[in-house]
């Protein structure tokens, strides 16, 4: 679980991130959420008919967003550099790209980044519920998904990938700033979000 902290990369990432090109990071991320689907098959089931719907992901500290959708059990992903490519979106989520990953991998709670604001949703609330428990239940260990496609090199990787993630998050490269232990206002939240 969160130790209270959210950490994001410096602004100066997001400025070099905006020149490497998208279709090789979204060829892979697709090949590793398909992966996932195919391994986890209940996953689409739990969605229902929320599969239908278009999920936006932005990571607030990197110069791209993602747009997400699910058909015949496949996901499908597209990358781009402005949330105007995505005008028909139903979900919009927003927080720096570790938080995402974290959530992902259920290391963190969504009810209490959302409170602490540094998690914002927009959109249909009843589809992000059923994306978040479709997501619970699969269990998702990110590093390790991505690691797998590397085929013999994967438990390397895998272990390179995990302690590299660990010292990126502990080091004074990131910015970290202290969630608020106290209750929050209700006022002027950024988004619904379901609990």
């Amino acid at each position: 679980m969160s130790n209270g902290t959210v950490r994001s990369f410096p602004p100066f990432v997001a400025r070099v991130t905006r020149f490497l090109p998208l279709l090789p990071l979204e060829r892979l991320i697709s090949e590793v959420a398909n992966r996932v689907a195919s391994q986890h098959p209940e996953f689409f089931d739990r969605l229902d008919d929320y599969a239908s719907k278009s999920f936006v992901i932005v990571p607030t500290d990197l110069d791209w967003v993602a747009s997400l959708t699910f058909h015949n059990e496949k996901v499908q992903l597209h990358l781009a550099r402005s949330l105007d490519s995505f005008p028909n979106r139903d979900v919009t989520v927003t927080a720096p790209f570790f938080t995402l990953v974290s959530l992902l991998d259920g290391e963190e709670d969504g009810d209490a980044l959302f409170f602490s604001r540094d998690l914002t949703i927009e959109g249909d609330t009843e589809a992000v519920l059923a994306l978040r428990n479709a997501l619970d239940d699969a269990e998702i260990d990110f590093i390790h998904e991505c690691s797998a496609i590397a085929g013999p090199l994967s438990r390397p990787l895998e272990a390179g990938g995990k302690k590299a993630i660990g010292l990126l998050k502990a080091s004074p490269f990131m910015r970290a700033r202290q969630q608020e232990n106290a209750e929050p206002s209700m006022d002027g939240m950024p988004g619904a979000y379901p609990t």
